[in-house]
């Protein structure tokens, strides 16, 4: 019983802080980098802003799900909120997949691009793992609590 209490480990407040602040950050950075784009030669494409939306969503949920669990956190709502976290990281990916606002054959070579969408793919599929594994754990701590509750 020790490792599954260790692989289910709640998060502390410090966690929930410092995650929220760690996300506002990398908000503000991927939203300045159109900012910088000349700067890259041409590495970062114009496409980058088709992207935004799909990373805005997917940071923000995660600053508004920490700072939330500050407050509330029950354990069904942390692994609620774990599914909700994997399901917009993954639509994060799928997006930058499909746009690709990056071309890294002028600087490196066209082998580096063809790196991060392999990195893209794996991305999709551990966030797929994990939204399915913060579901079934949903599933259980809710019901679990709908059971204390009667």
């Amino acid at each position: 019983m020790p490792v599954l209490k260790l692989i289910m480990k709640e998060k502390k407040t410090s966690d929930l802080v410092t995650s929220a602040v760690f996300n506002v950050i990398f908000l503000v950075f991927v939203n300045t980098i159109p900012l910088w784009q000349q700067s890259t030669r041409g590495v970062i494409l114009d496409t980058w802003s088709s992207v935004l939306w799909a990373m805005n969503i997917s940071i923000g949920s995660q600053i508004a799900g920490n700072l939330f669990l500050l407050f509330y956190r029950p354990r069904w709502l942390s692994e609620l909120l774990g599914a909700v976290f994997a399901a917009t990281g993954f639509l994060s990916v799928v997006v930058f997949f499909i746009v690709f606002p990056l071309d890294f054959s002028k600087v490196v070579g066209p082998w580096l691009n063809t790196l991060v969408k392999i990195l893209c793919m794996l991305g999709m599929a551990g966030s797929l793992i994990g939204f399915i594994v913060q579901l079934v754990r949903f599933l259980r701590e809710a019901g679990k609590a709908l059971v204390k509750a009667t």
